[in-house]
């Protein structure tokens, strides 16, 4: 054997013993890491391991309305709760607990272990316990371990509340989307969050600060003992610019105006109005506040009390007269005669009328061109001769508003294809006002390069391929394709009214503690201030004086011979046109008194004729409760002398 194949082995031992000695330094290394740099991460760690946390809801903060009357409020309901880990272990206890409770027990089952709550706290599992199975359960703990009868808060509703339902909306059980993200804000699986309405907007004044319950467990997760505990802290009081009374007497002129309608047969259609829905608001020109949002058909926030089942929400969801819809805010509605205040600022803003030029109204217009002419009428023909301004508002001439719109569009080299447009969108037409309250609709305003547009992107819908001289004779009247929300037109109004600020829509004036403590306020906020001439102003007012007050004006044979005549009515009826077979949308709008503004008032009637005729007497019905006078119901009314648009 030569002395290379003799080393031979001696070198690889050499290197197996380098390998191992390697081996076992990089392990004493570790172990000195672990036990004397990372101890105290160590230490710390393990005793996490043996806490855990149990969070506790804390009240919601009450929804009142502007006077301090309890919209939304909270009440202690008995509550049958089950301790998830005791249950686990303990299958022979859920099968005496079930029949108990009126349950199966895999009904049980499922109710203990929801996954929307923490292993460690009390799971609900039967709210409105009746006192009979609380003292059963009390007598009987030995056969009930990990079950206690306690008592959970719910939302309760004031009548007010409930006629405000699409204002002050409802509160859910968070869904596991929500909670991942919002769980670094807090949030607990099985925590409630509002959904809807001012429970939504205002959550995070509304919720409250979660209490605390720490306690220590072993290996197993069995509590061992509770460390500390951190009551919960109620939320703060919302206060609304909402005037709870006002918001009952819209829903109850809402009510009656729908009736009326159905009890009157439309000529056009061949068959009674229908009057499906309708929608008022009434908010404070001087500062943005809004009074009431009534909508109808609505819901009873009550059904969502400790949850709402999946039947239930889906009979919601598929009703056909969708009450889930807030019209006030996401109707949107063709406007009619109403948006002939946008036409006549236009034509005044460009120069095309004065507050005292006259325009010969024969009761039609000629459109377009010899080869292709088209006939504008006034509703029903009717001709007014030499009219001014403020004539032509109160007996709603369309054809002296058409021309406005045709020779805004004629004129485009000089003021623009959107002039008639963009006069709209400084009324707040066309983009949500920005009220507090989720899912706004926008409204609509067309313009030549939207036509193309909507059309390149649905043709089958949109069959129109350009901008016509018919389109901006139809949108100088509130027609073709402009769409408003009942809100949009009550601010646009209150704008005016107030001589020229257009403010953001105010729902919340202060947040309280529950001893009353103002901890913040809600100031009128400003979109936008539109230049309004007083001369303009004069004659536009004088105008809408006489819609409601003038023998010609249109909504004249609803206030004459009230008590609202003293008070001084401005207003403007408007008749929507719809593709058939809906019928004519009512609408009217308002603000009083006319010379010192303090409320103005719009109503829609889907599907009820002439705006003087139903939505007229809504909005008068309104003013009835708004003055303390004595209420007139509702009644179909015949329209004024005026274009009764």
């Amino acid at each position: 054997m030569t002395s290379a194949e003799q080393s031979s082995p001696q070198i690889r031992l050499t290197i197996l013993l380098i390998v191992v000695a390697c081996l076992f330094a990089a392990l004493f290394a570790r172990l000195w890491f672990l036990q004397v740099i990372n101890a105290p991460n160590a230490q710390a760690a393990a005793a996490d391991n043996g806490i855990r946390y149990i969070y506790t809801q804390a009240p919601r903060g009450e929804i009142l309305d502007r006077n301090g009357n309890v919209l939304v409020g909270n009440k202690t309901e008995p509550v049958i709760d089950v301790t998830q880990q005791i249950a686990a272990a303990d299958p022979a206890m859920v099968s005496r607990l079930a029949p108990l409770l009126g349950m199966t027990v895999p009904q049980l089952d499922q109710a203990i272990n929801n996954p929307q709550y923490s292993p460690y706290a009390e799971v609900p599992v039967l709210p409105g316990a009746t006192p009979q199975q609380i003292l059963y359960i009390q007598e009987n703990q030995a056969l009930f371990p990990g079950v206690e009868a306690t008592s959970m808060t719910e939302r309760t509703y004031s009548a007010m509340g409930r006629a405000a339902a699409n204002i002050v909306g409802y509160v859910g059980q968070i869904s596991q989307a929500e909670l991942a993200k919002l769980k670094p804000e807090g949030y607990q699986p099985g925590d409630l969050i509002g959904l809807a309405g001012v429970e939504a907007s205002y959550e995070n004044l509304l919720r409250g600060t979660p209490g605390v319950e720490k306690v220590q467990v072993n290996s197993q997760g069995d509590v061992l003992t509770t460390l500390s505990v951190t009551k919960p802290i109620p939320g703060d009081n919302i206060r609304l610019s909402i005037d709870g009374r006002v918001q009952l007497a819209a829903e109850a002129a809402l009510t009656q105006g729908m009736t009326a309608a159905r009890h009157n047969f439309d000529k056009v259609t061949g068959r009674d109005f229908e009057a499906p829905a309708a929608s008022a608001v009434v908010e404070d020109p001087t500062n943005g506040q809004i009074i009431a949002l009534a909508t109808n058909p609505t819901y009873n926030p009550e059904e969502f009390v400790g949850g709402i089942s999946e039947a239930n929400y889906s009979a919601l969801l598929n009703n056909p007269s969708d009450p889930l819809l807030d019209r006030t805010i996401q109707g949107q509605y063709a406007p009619g005669s109403t948006f002939k205040l946008v036409t006549a600022m236009a034509g005044l803003k460009y120069g095309l009328i004065t507050p005292g030029s006259y325009f010969d109204d024969t009761g039609s217009i000629q459109i377009g061109t010899k080869q292709n002419p088209f006939t504008a009428h006034n509703d029903n023909g009717a001709a007014y001769g030499e009219i001014d301004l403020s004539q032509a508002i109160t007996v709603s001439s369309d054809n002296f508003f058409n021309t406005i719109g045709l020779k805004l569009w004629y004129g485009k080299s000089t003021y623009g294809p959107d002039a008639l447009q963009n006069v709209a969108n400084e009324f707040g037409f066309g983009s949500p006002t920005g009220i507090a309250l989720p899912d706004e609709a926008p409204g609509k305003i067309p313009t030549p390069a939207s036509y193309i547009k909507d059309h390149k992107e649905d043709p089958s819908v949109f069959t129109q391929t350009q901008w016509y001289p018919g389109n901006s004779d139809q949108v100088a009247i509130g027609q073709d394709e402009v769409l408003v929300t009942p809100l949009q037109l009550a601010n646009a109004y209150a704008a005016f009214a107030n001589g020229g600020t257009l403010y953001t829509p105010q729902l919340v004036v202060d947040a309280e503690t529950p001893a009353g403590k103002v901890v913040k306020t809600f100031a009128p906020e400003t979109t936008r201030t539109i230049p309004i001439a007083p001369s303009w102003r004069a004659a536009l007012l004088q105008g809408f004086e006489g819609v409601a007050n003038s023998s010609d004006g249109t909504a004249a044979g609803v206030f004459r011979g009230s008590p609202l005549a003293a008070m001084d009515i401005a207003g403007k009826t408007g008749t929507a046109q719809v593709n058939k077979p809906r019928q004519d949308t009512s609408v009217f709008t308002s603000f009083a008194p006319a010379n010192d503004p303090k409320y103005v008032v719009d109503a829609f009637v889907e599907d009820a004729g002439y705006g003087a005729s139903v939505a007229a007497p809504v909005v008068r019905e309104i003013y009835d409760s708004i003055f303390d006078l004595p209420l007139e119901p509702v009644t179909y009314s015949a329209a004024g002398r005026g274009g009764q648009n």
